[in-house]
């Protein structure tokens, strides 16, 4: 009976162990295609902050942009962003923050290096446009 219960013990700890991943067909899910960090988006990357950007970016199109993507407590990029997005998408449970969305003109896109727009995400503070452009340009 002893080495029933720690057999049955081991068998729940291992499965328990294992994860438990929603299968996701969306066609436009950022997790199945490729990515790096190359600053210009990808034709996937830009449709899906379109969407999520909807509301708040106007008449900006991220379609061929230079996008920065600043996480104010140590510098993650685009990378870090979309993989979070990508777990937020399968378990609704993992933290996720979009982001707040930084639009440059063409004086604040020649200053910061040729940045479009940037992207702030995890970040409890608003910051001024300026103050994000001199984040980007000290990048370099």
């Amino acid at each position: 009976m002893k080495k029933l219960f720690i057999i049955v013990f081991l068998v729940m700890l291992v499965f328990s162990c294992f994860p438990i991943h929603k299968s996701n067909s969306n066609d436009d899910s950022v997790a199945q295609k490729e990515r790096s960090d190359n600053l210009l988006l990808s034709e996937t990357e830009s449709a899906y902050l379109n969407r999520i950007f909807e509301t708040t970016r106007k008449d900006f199109d991220f379609t061929n942009k230079k996008v920065g993507f600043i996480k104010i407590s140590g510098e993650r990029g685009k990378t870090y962003y979309f993989n979070m997005q990508d777990k937020h998408s399968t378990d609704a449970g993992y933290p996720c923050d979009n982001g707040t969305l930084y639009i440059f003109n063409a004086a604040q896109k020649e200053e910061s290096g040729g940045y479009d727009a940037a992207i702030v995400y995890w970040s409890k503070r608003a910051y001024s446009t300026d103050q994000i452009v001199k984040r980007l340009k000290n990048r370099k």
